[in-house]
């Protein structure tokens, strides 16, 4: 299975953050690191996500959350033959950032998943449906889920793992851990 690269956002999505406690869990994915998490920067934050995909030696699954999910599509847009699947969470909407919709490059055509929430206050549901239609994703309705990370209250977030699992087994990458819930010491 082609390896998995999470991509945070600000603040480097914090200690509790279902991000970290993935990664926790399995500490042979790939995280980027190494940036100024409290700056929100594209040309930056791209770069260091472009730079990971460079080196991977195989496509790369890009688990991606709020302004990360930003960096993963300017990356990919760059480097397309690096990205295997792109699985966008609570994605920031780029106004926010004073980035205008046609600055921000289209993807490439890969499979993939844009989780949104009704109530969050970083992206509008409109605002996700049209960005998950130009990015040509797959929009999954989270509910009204706050933006999806421990202030939320979602913590390791199973239904996200079952979800990527989901994603990558419906395209043929074998399929991602058991969700938490699932594993039995």
């Amino acid at each position: 299975m082609s390896h998995i690269l999470i991509v945070p956002g600000l603040h480097n999505s914090g200690p509790q953050h279902w991000q970290s406690l993935w990664h926790q869990q399995y500490p042979h994915w790939l995280r980027v690191t190494g940036q100024t998490w409290e700056r929100a920067d594209l040309a930056t934050w791209s770069q260091r996500v472009a730079d990971l995909l460079v080196a991977s030696d195989e496509p790369l699954h890009l688990v991606a959350h709020s302004f990360g999910s930003l960096a993963s599509i300017a990356a990919a847009a760059r480097h397309p033959e690096k990205v295997a699947t792109l699985f966008l969470v609570a994605p920031a909407d780029p106004a926010h950032f004073a980035i205008a919709d046609r600055d921000l490059p289209l993807p490439p055509p890969v499979p993939g998943m844009l989780i949104a929430s009704q109530n969050d206050p970083w992206m509008s549901e409109e605002r996700a449906r049209y960005w998950s239609e130009r990015w040509q994703l797959e929009l999954y309705d989270a509910g009204a889920a706050g933006h999806i990370n421990a202030e939320s209250g979602h913590g390791p977030w199973p239904a996200g793992q079952q979800l990527l699992a989901t994603l990558l087994q419906q395209h043929h990458f074998g399929t991602a851990p058991s969700a938490p819930h699932q594993r039995r010491a």
